[in-house]
């Protein structure tokens, strides 16, 4: 606690949580009013700079003037020995970039939960006269109670100063994320917000950037020209009407985009009543699906807010035309004379032979980074060591890529890179304990098998359909994905069923008469009741068939195997069926238990056991890893159990 620094004598320094462009960030501790902040410290490369000291009050104030549930709150900001800070609202949560890339794209109703409370946000700046100028997934945060927040006001503009970002000063901003006219050097306005939440948008329900490249230029570029991608290319389920609120944020014309936030809102509220009515696609669209040629597998630009010098981002593609609207900004002044072409085609022609030396080098003997996603430690160490190329490891949650696999890799797949580059590698720690994984259009079986991975619960399970999702796939959760909850936490789900049919609800372990409660509240009945002589106390179910998620029609028997609790029957058992005849042949009813390997979802899983008298299946369905399934046989003679997974023999047991 002594070695802490304290700013003013107030503000506790515990550990640093994130940083941007401009500052890094930190938790704190109010001594003063004893509550935990967020701390952010302007870089020290900056601090001899008036001008970012100037942007870095500048978000001091603009924020502090703005209350809203959806804000990040600023309450603070002062100077303490050269150390530039603000202090504002402690967020517990992520940032949104993180549940992207942890879970992928969103469920349609979080995606427009959160992008409605950004668009609520941007409202009320806007009505302030502030533009953010930043908006992307890193400067939104969700707590854990679901609610989106928008933080990092640290180049915000003034709407009444007119800013025209064609000035001397330096750009600022996300390159992915950067509007068409923030990226061509014209006027910022609200829209250009709205186009950023736009991409925000994309990306919630795609899980990916609608534009990428190897340089910030190249990304630049394609914001400009581009024609604007369609998200039901990525995912064909995402609804009409909701790809139609995307293509409409990313008008390349800001007169084409949402006149307003408030006016985004309306569509989002309507949209949010189409996906809770189940009217999935009963929207007329009012623009056609384009051609999504701006998405590039590579990654190669940092999304960090950085400083963009203009002339550096518009060489890279002076040449190119602009739209139609952003000639129409040029006035006749503005064009160059004849000194001015003269020297700009001399620069040009240096530059390009610059660009070819650098294409020639480069081109030696380059290696193409392999797609190592889904390989063991030792598989991708083999193929990397083939190619020549070194790496690094370290580990994160991942409730998609089984643990111990490659989860992430940077370089991507497909980038060209020299002999002994560094190839940094993520292996997956699987699903992370207590916390809600996305279990959007995953089957009942596979949604119960990533929660128990998470230690957490199924809890009520109702039935909706809708006919664009598939048959017994999860359309609802009651916990929003990456949330952090205590262990043993129940989520209720809601699955897409047709009316007449129910899921088959987990039994493990349950008593029978809890099991018999649970079938009947799944409008199943009890079927056959096999007891079976095991350690586990009397009454207590063993297994059960269908598996755990199988959809079935109301009102189908469900045969269960329930523990005996009685060593002495099968005593008794043994006794009476010996030869009395002296032979050694006897029979008796034995337990096998088995456990099916691995960490996949769903597994094709048969048992068959074999006697003197005969060979039979006493088991065949579809389970998750490490589901444990109990089988009564009968022992008579040499008997033996074979277990297969998947078609293949995994174990032959002797009996």
């Amino acid at each position: 606690m002594n070695d802490r620094i304290v700013l003013n004598n107030r503000y506790e320094i515990i550990d640093k949580v994130g940083g941007g462009g401009m500052a890094e960030v930190f938790h704190g501790y109010d001594t003063l009013l004893h509550r935990d902040v967020g701390i952010k410290i302007l870089r020290d490369q900056y601090i001899q700079d008036k001008n970012f000291i100037a942007k870095f009050r500048r978000e001091a104030c603009s924020a502090a003037g703005l209350n809203h549930p959806n804000i990040v709150n600023v309450f603070d900001v002062s100077t303490d020995h050269e150390i530039y800070y603000i202090v504002m609202e402690y967020v517990v949560g992520k940032a949104f970039k993180e549940i992207i890339q942890e879970n992928g794209a969103l469920d349609y109703k979080t995606a427009v939960k959160y992008a409605l409370g950004i668009a609520s946000a941007l409202n009320q700046a806007h009505s302030h006269g502030l533009i953010h100028c930043d908006v992307k997934s890193q400067n939104i945060l969700i707590d854990t109670k679901g609610t989106a927040k928008i933080t990092d006001f640290g180049i915000a503009r003034a709407i009444d100063q007119s800013y025209n970002s064609t000035s001397k000063e330096d750009m600022m901003g996300s390159v992915y994320y950067l509007s068409p006219e923030q990226a061509a050097g014209y006027t910022v306005t609200p829209q250009s917000d709205l186009y950023s939440l736009g991409v925000v948008f994309y990306e919630m329900l795609t899980g990916i950037l609608p534009f990428e490249g190897d340089t910030p230029a190249e990304v630049l570029s394609k914001h400009v020209q581009s024609p604007t991608p369609s998200a039901r290319k990525i995912d064909k389920d995402i609804p009409i009407f909701l790809d139609n609120i995307v293509t409409k944020s990313l008008a390349k014309n800001p007169a084409l985009r949402y006149k307003s936030a408030q006016v985004l809102m309306e569509d989002l509220h309507h949209a949010q009543e189409l996906l809770f009515s189940g009217e999935d696609n009963q929207i007329n669209t009012s623009g056609s699906a384009f051609d999504n040629s701006g998405q590039n597998a590579n990654c190669g630009v940092s999304d960090e807010t950085m400083v963009i010098n203009k002339t550096d981002m518009l060489d890279g593609f002076a040449d190119a035309k602009k739209p139609e609207y952003m000639q129409r900004q040029e006035s006749p002044k503005s064009k160059m004379s004849g000194k001015k072409l003269s020297a700009l085609f001399v620069t040009a022609i240096i530059v390009l032979v610059g660009i070819i030396y650098a294409m020639i080098s480069y081109s030696r003997n380059p290696i193409v980074v392999p797609d190592l996603t889904g390989k063991t430690i030792v598989e991708a160490e083999t193929t990397l060591k083939q190619l020549k190329l070194t790496y690094t490891l370290t580990e994160e949650y991942n409730d998609k890529i089984t643990p111990g696999q490659v989860c992430k890799q940077s370089p991507q797949a497909g980038a060209r890179v020299k002999e002994g580059r560094q190839i940094r590698l993520v292996i997956s720690k699987g699903v992370e304990p207590g916390v809600v994984p996305n279990l959007h259009k995953l089957t009942l079986g596979e949604a119960t098998a990533k929660l128990k991975e998470a230690k957490l619960v199924v809890g009520k399970i109702t039935v909706k359909y809708s006919k664009s999702a598939g048959q017994g796939t999860v359309l609802e959760q009651s916990i929003a994905p990456a949330t952090k909850v205590a262990l043993g936490t129940t989520v209720d789900l809601v699955v897409n069923i047709s009316s007449g049919q129910t899921a088959m609800p987990d039994l493990s372990d349950l008593t029978l008469d809890e099991a018999k409660q649970k079938l009947a509240d799944a409008g199943l009945t009890l079927g056959k009741v096999n007891k079976v002589t095991d350690k586990k106390k009397a009454g207590t179910i063993l297994s059960f068939s269908p598996s755990t998620g199988e959809i079935l029609d109301k009102g189908t028997a469900i045969n269960v195997d329930v523990s005996s609790g009685d060593k002495s029957e099968e005593k008794k058992k043994e006794s009476t069926t010996k030869n009395p005849a002296g032979g050694s042949s006897s029979s008796n009813q034995k337990t096998v238990e088995f456990v099916v390997p691995g960490n996949k979802s769903s597994n094709n899983v048969k048992i068959i056991a074999s006697n003197e008298k005969a060979t039979g299946i006493v088991y065949e369905g579809n389970v998750a890893g490490g589901t444990v399934i109990r089988r009564s046989v009968e022992v008579l003679g040499n008997s033996s159990v074979e277990f297969y997974v998947n078609g293949k023999l995994v174990e032959d047991r002797k009996l």
